[in-house]
């Protein structure tokens, strides 16, 4: 298998020489070239050019074909690889900082001012491992959940509140329920209440937890994180107001839905949506194309603008008309993710950040980057955007979010502001890598959101047993990890 993974590994860097050499004649003219591997979001070509504006003595160009983890781990190794890096969330962080191609930026960020007292105070631990800091935030996420008006006025069906958190049980009585609406002889509803809830968050707000405190165990098994995933379960299969896989699939082939759960809810078929405020960058584009569709087949047709006129003006709207094409442009409204039952709230607070590739020969020119990150210009361009939050909350007042263009968004950009006060970040442990976390309890997680008969604390058992065999067999083979182990203590797995 060795020799194997020692081909693979030749080969990707004969691949990476060769994109090396077919590169264009340098554009820097003396300036020190930074390549920045992120996707290609159009954002990046205002974010780019205020770089090098910021920033004369250096040429930031962008590379959005090669963000692959493993990839950029070998052409680092190499000596060839990027010199800012994309890192999304924790896991990866994990997984670049282990592979040794992260630089510690523990003290120039305090210098320069983008240490983690710059950004949201539940974010640190995103940028850190081991208490030294590798990244700064590129954009930070928490979800609400976002509903469409329409909806709730054809079913007549009263706003959810602003000013308070619901729990889980009132967010499915008195919401999810009555807006998820059969439809006679049809598999699928005519609506569905609600869709894409997080079963890791569930599990957070539930109590529970991935690891020990330590690290050293996985108890995703835990009472707590069972609950969790049971509520995650239940809304699928129990109250049946959230599409389960199979409702998933039906829904992509039948007409008008689209595919993903942006797509479904532009498409009018769904109520709620529990997602990040950078959805709007989609949801702007399919609120102007239902805007333009909609003046075009029905040009002389004024929506009113008092709002009690417009509910009841919607209410009979889309009670006589169902062809997507004849709906009114959705109209956005928002409410907190609801809190576990007897808990208090809480969302998982998330990021995209920039790291530093430590072997490559401009890392210190590419630090100017975190510090860019960290200031007003950059900020304002993820303000402006509508992509998640800027990196530094100085920068993400209301007042620098609200976009005149878009009416009506106000309470988005609000309630994620205040979520981030109960934000909490995922776990990783030092002793597996995420990714491999994710995968076995995800395995599991699957498993049970596909058969409603399954039992889910019994698949939260083999999550479980899954991870901590697969730690046991790291701590065995890998010396590091049994020292680390062995001078901390730990007996919940001692391996013999």
């Amino acid at each position: 298998m060795k020799y194997v993974f020692a081909i693979l590994l030749a080969v990707l860097a004969a691949w990476s020489l060769l994109a090396v050499v077919l590169v264009p004649p340098d554009e820097a003219k003396g300036r020190a070239p930074l390549m920045w591997v992120s996707d290609n979001n159009p954002a990046r070509v205002e974010q780019i050019d205020n770089f090098n504006r910021l920033f004369p003595d250096c040429f930031l160009r962008l590379d959005p074909n090669n963000t692959g983890v493993q990839k950029i781990i070998v052409q680092s190794c190499s000596g060839i690889g990027p010199d800012i890096i994309d890192v999304y969330g924790i896991r990866q962080l994990q997984t670049y900082v282990d592979a040794g191609i992260l630089l510690d930026v523990t003290d120039v960020a305090k210098e320069r001012g983008f240490d983690p007292s710059k950004t949201y105070a539940k974010a640190e631990g995103m940028l850190t491992l081991d208490g030294r800091q590798f990244c700064y935030p590129c954009n930070v996420n928490v979800d609400i959940i976002i509903y469409n008006k329409n909806l709730f006025d054809k079913y007549d069906v009263p706003y959810p509140p602003t000013d308070r958190v619901i729990s889980w049980t009132e967010f499915i009585e008195k919401y999810a329920t009555p807006l998820t609406v059969r439809r006679k002889g049809k598999s699928l509803p005519e609506c569905f209440g609600f869709c894409n809830d997080s079963w890791e968050e569930l599990i957070y707000q539930a109590g529970g937890s991935f690891f020990t405190q330590d690290g050293a165990r996985c108890v995703v098994d835990s009472p707590e994180a069972i609950a969790g995933a049971q509520l995650h379960r239940d809304l699928m299969h129990r109250f049946n107001v959230s599409p389960n896989p199979i409702q998933k699939e039906g829904m992509s082939s039948e007409g008008g839905w689209g595919q993903g759960w942006i797509n479904f809810f532009g498409s009018q078929r769904i109520a709620s949506i529990k997602i990040g405020k950078w959805s709007l960058i989609r949801l702007r584009r399919f609120l102007s194309d239902q805007n333009e569709l909609f003046r075009k087949r029905h040009p002389g047709v004024v929506i009113p603008t008092d709002e009690a006129e417009c509910r009841a003006w919607h209410r009979k709207w889309m009670n006589e008309h169902e062809e997507p094409q004849d709906l009114p442009p959705a109209r956005l409204g928002a409410m907190h993710v609801p809190h576990f039952d007897g808990r208090p709230p809480l969302v998982v607070l998330d990021c995209r950040s920039a790291a530093i590739n430590k072997l490559s020969p401009h890392r210190d020119k590419a630090v100017n980057f975190l510090s860019y990150l960290a200031g007003e210009t950059y900020c304002q361009t993820i303000n402006d955007g509508a992509d998640a939050l800027p990196g530094n909350p100085e920068f993400a007042t209301l007042k620098r979010q609200i976009n005149p263009e878009w009416p009506g968004e106000d309470d988005l950009h609000d309630l994620t502001n205040k979520a981030t006060d109960w934000g909490q970040t995922r776990e990783v442990s030092p002793y597996v890598d995420g990714a491999t976390t994710y995968r076995f309890i995800g395995a599991q997680i699957d498993r049970i959101d596909a058969d409603p008969r399954a039992d889910v604390a019994e698949a939260m058992r083999a999550a479980a047993e899954d991870v901590n065999r697969e730690i046991r067999k790291n701590i065995e083979r890998d010396k590091t990890l049994r020292e680390r182990y062995e001078r901390a203590d730990v007996g919940c797995v001692r391996t013999k």
